[in-house]
């Protein structure tokens, strides 16, 4: 369990790295409204700034949940006992 907590954190600092780095390089390209334009390459930015920002939640679900049923698993052990 605690494997799988850490290597969610991991996933998530990567995250937060790619974050900063993305948005350097979004400032460096002129800040493009990808959001709103329209075209070939700012469909497929879209569909990468949804993944993007999904997978931060779906990391902080995994770190939420991993916690809590190892919270739960060593208060069921102490129950036990």
């Amino acid at each position: 369990m605690r494997s799988a907590i850490g290597l969610s954190i991991v996933g998530m600092l990567c995250w937060v790295v790619m974050f900063l780095a993305g948005t350097d390089v979004w400032h460096s390209a002129g800040s493009p409204d990808f959001w709103r334009l329209s075209g070939p390459p700012y469909t497929d930015l879209r569909a990468f700034g949804y993944a993007f920002y999904l997978q931060c939640f779906i990391l902080l679900m995994m770190i939420v949940v991993t916690s809590w049923s190892a919270l739960k698993a060593v208060r069921s052990d102490k129950g036990a006992n």
